[in-house]
């Protein structure tokens, strides 16, 4: 059977190299409103689900958070390894596991947990994509948040970009994006490698509903990492701020 595209495509050097726009001041962006809207206390304990090449980790750390990110891939939490010893900085409490997101459980460890960047979706079946949500809860203390990042589905449908290119460091990526089936899907062409993205795109309802299911409380809804309301297909993400139910 082949490999999943993500455990192909988030090992593979080029990745970071196109999402590079994805910088750490984007970061800094949706932590403030993190930190604006939800009443945890630094030193507190946070999870980063797949947490990439951890720049929201190491940002969440330098404020004084103890942070555990992990990620399938062992290329990207080795490159999160590696952020994390050029920062030079004492006293950041950030620790890098490697983890799949449809299997873990840290039994009521966390204050908070993010899963962002819309980390989210990867899988053929919803039982498996919704399992994710489950297994946050049992990794959150009660009364624990929750910070869910991800593609407004509406806005992405009415504002695809079927084709781009871009040069990255002396390298030409082509882009495709189309979607099939339910999923937004990418094919990336560099030099004469392909690639592939698809995530399942999912409603603002259908996400609200999973998360009341796995014993979620919705407690606030943005539309960008600025904290503007969400506005239907106006608005760029779907950022859910949500609390364990009592």
């Amino acid at each position: 059977m082949p490999k999943p595209w993500y455990k192909i495509w988030f090992s593979n050097k080029n990745y970071p190299e196109l999402y590079g726009h994805r910088d750490e001041n984007e970061a800094r962006h949706l932590i403030n409103l993190i930190q604006r809207n939800v009443p945890v206390p630094t030193d507190s304990k946070v999870l980063d689900v797949c947490c990439g090449a951890g720049r929201h980790s190491i940002e969440f750390a330098r404020r004084g958070y103890d942070v555990t990110g992990f990620d399938l891939s062992a290329y990207l939490i080795g490159q999160a390894k590696n952020a994390l010893s050029r920062t030079n900085e004492n006293g950041i409490k950030v620790k890098f596991l490697i983890r799949d997101m449809k299997d873990f459980n840290f039994k009521n460890k966390f204050d908070l947990a993010i899963n962002i960047f819309s980390s989210f979706g990867y899988f053929e079946k919803d039982a498996e994509n919704f399992r994710v949500f489950n297994n946050i809860h049992s990794s959150l203390k009660s009364g624990g948040y929750f910070v869910f990042d991800f593609l407004n589905e509406s806005y992405t449908k009415k504002n695809i970009v079927p084709y781009s290119e871009d040069f990255i460091n002396g390298k030409k990526f082509i882009q495709k994006r189309y979607i099939k089936d339910g999923f937004l899907q990418k094919d990336i062409f560099i030099g004469g490698e392909k690639y592939s993205e698809r995530i399942r795109l999912y409603s603002p309802v259908g996400i609200k509903s999973a998360l009341s299911e796995n014993g979620f409380r919705i407690l606030k809804i943005f539309g960008d990492y600025f904290g503007s309301r969400f506005a239907g297909d106006k608005s760029k993400r779907l950022i859910i701020v949500s609390r364990v139910s009592d």
